[in-house]
């Protein structure tokens, strides 16, 4: 006999789907590898070179700022991920020096991320302070670079998920815009 109008077996199978739903919905950190900076078509690559000295010559000194993410919230980016994906950028790009020759150390310091609370399309912009040093710690480039990027619901349905692939996007957005300014520096 049911009682309120829900038999046992269909209240069962109502709490089994609103638990799997409040699963899906929990957040997760930005993975480092959608972070990373995928090297360019040749085409483009042959644009504008870094300058000759940074090439083998750079390594992360350090990243602060990142949050870890707290699943029942929203998606952050923490340290160890801009890290990782910041290293996989430089070795792509044939920047990473080997581990006794680091001529020119770079410190990053995530300012913040402006995220939105909810929307369809949701714009990450992170705030990222990059500071490289050349070989007597003297600074070679200081940039302080606000990129954005949105994710939209065809990236991803889930409102955490499309927040997290904006924030990854942003990153790599920003780590673009380093290189870019790398690019241009031109002095070492």
């Amino acid at each position: 006999m049911k009682k309120n109008g829900i038999s046992g077996a269909a209240g069962r199978l109502l709490a089994t789907a609103a638990a799997a739903a409040s699963l899906a919905a929990c957040a997760s950190s930005a993975d480092p590898h959608a972070m990373a900076v995928a090297p360019p078509p040749a085409a483009v690559n042959a644009d504008k070179a870094f300058p000759q000295a940074l090439m083998h010559a750079m390594c992360v000194r350090a990243v602060t700022g990142g949050e870890k993410t707290n699943p029942l919230w929203v998606s952050k980016v923490d340290n160890d991920g801009f890290k990782s994906a910041l290293g996989a950028s430089l070795d792509t790009a044939g920047l990473t020096a080997p581990a006794s020759g680091c001529s020119y150390p770079i410190d990053v310091n995530l300012l913040g991320l402006s995220q939105p609370s909810m929307g369809f399309d949701m714009t990450v912009t992170s705030h990222v302070n990059y500071k490289v040093y050349n070989s007597g710690g003297e600074p070679y480039l200081l940039a302080t670079i606000d990129a954005p990027f949105t994710a939209t619901v065809g990236d991803a349905f889930l409102g955490v998920e499309r927040l997290k692939k904006a924030n990854e996007g942003s990153i790599r957005a920003s780590i673009q815009m380093f290189f870019d300014k790398l690019k241009d520096s031109g002095r070492p």
